[in-house]
């Protein structure tokens, strides 16, 4: 790079540490590494980047996103910056300073910087009025430098028409020149507002700098108002659209300006629409998916695709064909019923927005959310579908409509010659692969606005967890949402970092499930999902281990499509298999993401409908089943399908998608997804089998013998046999584990009522304040008074305990013998329980 004599160590050096930046970071030195060293070791530089929006931690997370640069654009630009230095340093010999590279580095529409500017959401023009507001009027002196004609200035097509006036004239001091005089509209605004040497927007004061120096040089002798800046090719003039200025909002603008999101994953959808748009007839996309998916987006992408492509962007890769020029205005039909209280009136500006549609000779692409708005009552005054057929018909506008399903069936179908105008594209979630490319893309934009660094496992956290926890909304929207309030919160408490942890408290407190459920790892909660299942369940120990074998490998993915688990149950009452089921789910899931069914009320043959949904033109047809809409708002849960024997055979045949490929297929056509569920069936199958004792000891001791390991064989053999023969076939293969839960043994209850009664312990220290400490024999004396019987497992226990326990306490508690404070002991005797106030002069017994 030939510079001549001029003094540019300063800018060789700059260089020189902008490539170590990027050997540090282990990337190839471009024009972001400028800036990055600007931010890190320049206080003129990083002024003028915070006051456009560039933060040094926002510039190294848009750094890893963006494409690279040409091995020249950094060259040009250090050519650049001297050429601006001869312009703005009237001393013999000019210094370039990092602001002029700045500059210059800012006129490189494909540089890295740009790019990463674009990334930020911050305007480039913003950037280039704050350098020359800020560092062009204090660099100059007394006497003017000689005037650079525009053809000497080195190319800049990426600054802005009135940036490159102001490079072109000579430098004046702005404070010594007269205001100019501004025509009335103008002069009105400007008293409306604050003069430009006060106002802190960089764009208004390069505008009002470039409009000054044009009167210095006597473009305006006669005293005439000076011209505004050309308006962009993108706006919209107000005198000829009215009623799209005033209601729309325009879409490219908006792009031209960098003031739109990224648009990450959506290009196959995309396409879709392009596809539509370039039809000759019915070239109308209806963009069609449940709320929070990204219909807008999809819009917003395409006004950003068409912007980028006429800047000719080596992003913008789609074949825009006849597209490649035009304006996209979204209108809500909010918009145009508000300040209507007339019947009639709506239509009559939606005339008005159809000429001026006509007026703009198909450059205008229109884009009406939620468009099911538009289909009234028919042949109502008010609508609006009936004026827009027409004009649809005749290609005279082309609209893009955005609406969810429900409002589809529901709108559209009674209105069939407006919904034939429209070629549906539908749009579906994206999975969270794609959602956490979604995230990455907007991650530098949410932490400028909230000026917070997100970790990078906060990412994967708001995609995890959002699937699992918030399943009744729907991705991008639900991570997107997420990680906006943890920002704002991290904010607002002084934070500068949002964690995982952070993003799970957010999370928890919009599913109501404890925050340490969602930061507990699945691995470690499986390993130990056996012990988990035992502080709920008594002695099933070995049935818990088979279970627990079984999630572990559907977590692991040898499962394939189906469920994690799907599992049978079975044994006499009271042996804890619905209690099973309810520890899997808050073990696996969280408490209460269970679902349960009680099959003795599906016992006819049309109970189906009631699991899937009515079929068409039956009652209750829109209402959808009660097990798919079940799991389709919360595709994390366990389904308990209680006395699956009392079901009807038809029932049972059609839960056979379920459980083969984990899929089922509801009365409305939808697919619902089972393979993140766990399915359980209990059944008393076989129970007067297991009840069968060979050899059963007679006398008080009977209580204290239990079966020997070949009787329990036989018995559960006995059990698992009457089953099979119960069930069909094909159910029963497709079954991953039939349990069988033995008796429960003397041990096992008293086991159980020391649980129980620790659950009444607490609830009186919390309610009442006593303390209640429990004896070992009092749990024996329990099982004495009645609360153990073979047959009856665990029930009975809980109703002595009731019995025994709790409407005695709840007797002393009401009459003031037990006040709050009190420790309460209680002890068994013999088949008695004594309750002792410590500390008190007598003690009672329960009968």
């Amino acid at each position: 790079m030939t510079q001549g004599t001029l003094p540019t160590v300063a800018l060789e050096g700059f260089i020189a540490a902008s490539r170590k930046q990027a050997v540090r970071r282990g990337q190839r030195p471009t024009t972001a590494h400028c800036v990055l060293e600007m931010l890190q070791s320049d206080a003129d530089a990083r002024a003028a980047l915070h006051a456009a929006g560039v933060l040094e931690a926002h510039l190294v997370s848009a750094l890893k996103l963006i494409e690279g640069e040409s091995t020249h654009t950094l060259t040009r630009a250090s050519e650049r910056a001297v050429q601006l230095a001869q312009r703005y340093d009237p001393t013999p010999t000019p210094i370039v300073r990092p602001w002029h590279l700045l500059l210059a580095i800012s006129a490189e529409p494909h540089a890295a910087a740009v790019q990463c500017f674009e990334r930020l959401g911050v305007s480039v023009s913003r950037l280039q009025g704050e350098l020359l507001t800020r560092f062009a009027p204090s660099t100059l002196g007394a006497a003017e430098a000689p005037r650079a004609r525009p053809s000497e200035l080195p190319r800049a097509g990426g600054i802005d028409p009135a940036i490159l006036s102001r490079l072109a004239s000579p430098r004046r001091n702005r404070r010594t020149l007269p205001p100019p005089k501004l025509g009335s509209e103008a002069a009105s605004s400007a008293a409306a507002s604050p003069s430009p040497s006060s106002t802190s927007s960089p764009s208004r004061a390069a505008a009002a700098t470039h409009v000054e120096l044009a009167r210095a040089e006597g473009a305006h002798p006669s005293g005439e108002p000076a011209s505004a800046p050309a308006p962009s090719r993108w706006e919209l003039d107000r005198e000829r659209f009215p009623v799209l200025s005033s209601l729309g909002r325009n879409l490219s603008a908006l792009a031209s300006e960098g003031a739109l999101d990224p648009v990450i994953g959506r290009e196959h959808e995309l396409e879709q629409v392009l596809d539509v748009l370039s039809r000759r007839r019915g070239n109308n996309p209806l963009l069609v998916g449940p709320p929070g998916v990204g219909k807008t987006a999809i819009v917003e992408a395409l006004a950003l695709a068409i912007v980028e492509g006429s800047r000719g962007s080596p992003r913008a890769s789609l074949a825009l064909g006849p597209l490649a020029d035009r304006i996209v205005v979204e209108v809500t039909p909010g918009a145009l019923a508000s300040g209507t209280g007339v019947r009639g009136a709506i239509a009559g500006k939606l005339k008005k927005l159809e000429e001026e549609l006509g007026r703009a000779e198909g450059r205008v692409l229109l884009f009406l959310d939620e468009i099911h708005a538009l289909v009234g009552e028919p042949a109502g005054p008010d609508d609006l579908a009936t004026e827009l057929k027409g004009s649809l018909a005749r290609g005279e506008l082309t609209c893009i409509g955005a609406s969810t399903e429900a409002e589809l069936r529901k709108h559209f179908d009674r209105d069939p010659a407006f919904a034939r105008r429209f070629s549906v594209v539908h749009v579906a979630p994206p999975s969270p692969e794609v959602t956490a490319r979604i995230l990455e893309g907007l991650l530098p934009r949410y932490e400028a606005h909230h000026q917070v660094r997100y970790e990078p496992a906060s990412l994967r956290s708001a995609v995890e967890l959002t699937v699992r926890f918030l399943p009744e909304r729907h991705l991008p929207d639900k991570a997107i949402g997420v990680l906006d309030l943890a920002g704002a919160r991290a904010r607002r408490l002084g934070r500068a970092e949002v964690s995982a942890a952070d993003i799970a408290r957010v999370i928890a407190e919009a599913a109501h499930v404890p925050v340490e459920r969602l930061l507990d790892r699945d691995g470690e909660r499986l390993l130990a999902l056996e012990a988990r299942l035992e502080e709920r369940v008594v002695g099933q120990g070995r049935a818990l281990a088979r279970i627990a074998d079984t999630l572990r490998k559907g977590a692991a993915g040898f499962r394939g499509p189906r469920p994690l688990g799907t599992f049978l149950l079975l044994g006499t009452t009271g042996v804890g298999k619905t209690e099973t089921a309810k520890a899997i789910a808050e073990a696996l899931f969280a408490p209460g993401a269970l679902t349960r069914f009680d099959m003795s009320e599906l016992s006819e043959s049309h109970a189906v409908a009631r699991l899937v949904g009515a079929p068409p033109g039956y009652v209750g047809h829109e209402a959808g089943g009660q097990l798919t809409e079940a799991v389709r708002r919360r595709p994390y849960q366990l389904i308990l399908l209680d006395e699956i024997e009392k079901a009807h055979p038809d029932v049972l045949l059609a839960l056979l998608p379920l459980l083969d490929e984990g899929r089922l297929t509801d009365g409305l056509g939808r697919t619902v997804d089972f393979s993140n569920t766990v399915i359980v069936m209990t059944s008393n199958l076989g129970a007067q089998a297991a009840s069968e004792r060979a050899h059963r000891p007679i006398g008080f001791d009977a209580r204290e013998a239990s079966p020997s390991a070949k009787e329990a064989d036989e018995r559960e053999a006995r059990v698992l046999g009457a089953a099979r023969r119960a069930l069909p076939p094909e159910l029963w293969n497709r079954i991953d584990e039939p349990l069988y839960f033995t008796p429960l043994e003397h041990a096992d209850v008293v086991e159980i009522a020391r649980r129980l009664l620790a659950g009444v312990t607490r609830t009186l220290l919390a309610e009442r304040g006593v303390e209640l400490v429990v004896d070992a024999s009092a749990c024996e004396a329990l099982a004495r008074a009645g609360g153990f019987e073979a047959s009856l497992g665990a029930r009975p226990m809980r109703r002595t305990i009731g019995r025994l326990v709790e409407s005695p306490l709840a007797s002393r508690l009401l009459s003031g013998e037990i006040e709050r404070g009190a420790r309460v002991r209680l002890a068994g005797r013999a088949d008695q329980l004594v309750f002792e106030v410590l500390g008190a002069a007598r003690s009672d017994e329960a009968a």
